[in-house]
């Protein structure tokens, strides 16, 4: 047969010259649609930012609460701010800081005591967020962005679906 019907694939199987282009086209469109329904379809996901005030404010080792935004920040022992969410996605509860456990002694920078406790299945997290009984996934520790303010550099923390 001419070469314009018919082409020969590697191993002496002929392949119909149209299955390419139509190959080509079934993907395309199948791509083309996936655009199209998320184009229609947006995630549902909002970010805000809140001001926890100038960021030399925070001591290191201690925990500062901002009840209203379900978070908490901690000064780290190289200076850094971390920034804890305390939204329990597992048990749909909000962690609550007992800065006087003892449980907390063992997973705390300088064996300090303190713990992040979900109220409704008693897991419990350090002061770092990280898991300590009960809990199988660390918190969500939300980026905290440095901005220019009132007073000096201010911690901006991120709040994804308040």
């Amino acid at each position: 047969m001419g070469a314009g019907l018919w082409s020969r694939a590697r191993r002496g199987r002929q392949i119909p010259h149209w299955v390419g282009p139509t190959a080509l086209l079934l993907v395309s469109v199948f791509f083309i649609g996936v655009v199209v329904w998320g184009w229609l379809n947006p995630a549902d996901i909002k970010v805000e930012y809140f001001d926890a005030g100038p960021a030399h404010s925070f001591e290191i080792g201690k925990v500062a609460a901002f009840p209203e935004q379900d978070t908490y920040i901690v000064g780290m022992q190289d200076g850094r701010l971390r920034a804890i969410d305390v939204r329990v996605q597992q048990s749909g509860c909000t962690a609550v800081w007992k800065p006087e456990d003892a449980r907390g002694a063992v997973a705390n920078p300088g064996g300090v005591p303190g713990v992040f406790e979900d109220p409704c299945t008693g897991a419990i997290w350090s002061m770092e967020a990280n898991a300590i009984e009960d809990a199988e996934v660390p918190l969500k520790t939300p980026y905290i962005d440095y901005r220019p303010g009132e007073g000096g550099t201010h911690a901006f923390v991120e709040r994804v679906n308040p």
